[in-house]
Parts: C-alpha cells; structure tokens; sequence
C-alpha cells in the first residue's frame, strides 16, 4: 500500500470535514442528555423538596457560609416552576446560569441533529472575556453573600 493510498484510507475513517465524528457526537450527546437532566430536574422536583433537602456545600457544611454556588439548585427549581422572584433571591445569578445551560443543551441538541460541531462555536463564547467577567462578577457575588453571611448584616436572604 502506497503512502497515498494509506492517506485515502485513513480519511474515510474520519468525519466529514463540518460533521461530527463518533468520538464529537458522544460528547455532544452527553453535554445534551447533562443539560436535559438539569433543566427536567428543576422543573419535575418541588420548591418544598428542595427546601428540606441535606446541605450538599462542602463550603456551607464547614464555615456556615455560602459559597458563589449555593442557592443555585432553589434558584433553578424556583425558576422551573415560574417563581422568577424567588430564583433571584437564592442566587442572582441562577436564571443567568439556568438560560446558559438551555442555549448550550438546545445547541447540542440541533448538533446531533444535524451533524455539524455547532459547541466549538458556543464554546468559544462561554470562554469570550465577557463571560470571563461575568463569572468574576459571580465569585464577588459570592465573596459579598459570604462576607454578608459572616457579619449577619441581612443584605442578602440567608442560606440554609
């Protein structure tokens, strides 16, 4: 075999150029069934599940204070079953968070449709410096919840 036959073979082993190949559908696959889980979670489990649940916060667990992620779970159960005011008042940030994780699983979902790599693209943005900001500004979220939490100033609703 030729080194230019050997060339040819290998290529049609591999995807079409703008087609997922085996390996890229399985992680697309996974990031969408990852993000239809989330979202059929927040929206099948109740807010009254969620209120009496065990603290899964290793950070909460061992300061008594909350970390940027706590509250998000609520945050995401209260917007699932439209309590938009409440969602905000677990963590600001859990609709951001939630409508972020909807486009990706959406994304991911028309990729397995069609076959093309459209979560390079969206990708790309997630790491963008304006979504690099956004998560600093969530970690100051956090930071002042935590500093909040720690003086009992009360500008924040606790966490429990």
């Amino acid at each position: 075999m030729t080194s230019g036959e050997q060339a040819t073979v290998s290529s049609s082993r591999s995807a079409e150029p703008g087609r997922l190949g085996g390996a890229g559908r399985l992680t697309v696959a996974a990031v969408g069934a990852a993000g239809l889980t989330a979202l059929g979670l927040a929206t099948v489990l109740g807010p009254q599940v969620v209120d009496r649940g065990p603290i899964l916060c290793p950070f909460l667990r061992i300061t008594g204070l909350p970390c940027p992620a706590c509250g998000l779970t609520r945050s995401w159960v209260a917007l699932g079953h439209g309590d938009v005011g409440s969602a905000f008042s677990f963590n600001a940030f859990g609709p951001l968070f939630m409508l972020v994780v909807a486009v990706v699983t959406v994304v991911a979902i028309g990729s397995l449709v069609t076959g093309r790599p459209a979560l390079t693209q969206v990708q790309r943005t997630l790491t963008s410096p304006v979504a690099l900001a956004v998560l600093v500004v969530w970690f100051g979220y956090g930071i002042a919840r935590a500093v909040d939490a720690g003086f009992g100033w009360g500008v924040f609703p606790a966490i429990t």
